[in-house]
């Protein structure tokens, strides 16, 4: 079970800025194709519907003609991934702050996407016993959240 765990986190990716489809796809194209790197965690996923609250709700550009872009898609895809740990208000938070510094959602996306290949990769160490890396990954996941609730509320102050 551990070698596992390790090969299904060690293999989670998601794809490279140039990889992700320069045409438009429309909105069942976009989910299923975000989902289609989250077969792991299925409980990640996401449905045409959620897609479309994410755009009623402004986290990603108005769509033209239907069709989601490049651009969209990425921020989409951070979206989906980002609402595992923190609030949609602060994902809004973050993408505005982004806008503001003028900063391209390629660059945000290739440092997460970055950033994310080296913590998966943490696991080529090998775990400890489940319940102790589970108990570590926690308190790890704790952490963080609790850092990321804080560095949010100081934005908006």
């Amino acid at each position: 079970m551990n070698r596992e765990i390790t090969t299904t986190i060690e293999s989670f990716k998601i794809p490279a800025w140039h990889e992700i489809p320069e045409i438009g796809l429309y909105l069942d194209q976009v989910a299923r194709y975000i989902n289609s790197f989250l077969t792991e965690f299925e409980e990640m996923n996401v449905t045409p519907s959620m897609i479309s609250n994410y755009a009623k709700q402004k986290l990603i550009s108005r769509v033209n003609k239907k069709t989601y872009t490049r651009q969209q898609i990425a921020t989409l895809i951070l979206v989906v991934l980002f609402k595992n740990v923190t609030s949609i208000d602060h994902i809004r938070t973050f993408l505005q702050l982004m806008e503001q510094q003028n900063t391209k959602i390629e660059t945000v996306y290739e440092q997460f996407r970055s950033t994310l290949l080296s913590t998966t990769s943490r696991s080529k160490n090998g775990f400890r016993q489940p319940e102790d890396e589970l108990l570590s990954a926690i308190a790890t996941a704790l952490t963080e959240k609790m850092y990321v609730e804080k560095a949010f509320e100081a934005m908006k102050a």
